[in-house]
């Protein structure tokens, strides 16, 4: 399961959810939002929106940690253009 599928399973949870209810409040079709869970889809900016909306969370709040391994990836081959980079060598000669 993907970080977006764990996330939107403990949402669900805690709240005393299934995945029809958040599918018919969110107005995000139950077959996207199950594949978007088991990380078969990746979720949407206007998902993520919806969502955000339905459980009364920021929409960035499905994209942190996305974000985070980014542009936190020291030393770990990032694709990342910011940040750190490990073997840089800034001495004279």
């Amino acid at each position: 399961m993907t970080s977006i599928g764990l996330i939107l399973n403990t949402l669900i949870l805690d709240k005393n959810l299934n995945v029809t209810e958040v599918a018919i409040g969110s107005e995000i079709l139950k077959e996207e939002l199950i594949a978007t869970i088991e990380g078969k889809k990746r979720i949407t900016i206007e998902n993520a929106i919806k969502l955000g909306k339905f459980f009364e969370i920021p929409a960035e709040f499905f994209f942190t940690e996305s974000a985070l391994v980014n542009h936190n990836n020291i030393g770990e081959k990032s694709n990342s253009n910011s940040g750190f980079i490990g073997t840089y060598n800034n001495t004279e000669q």
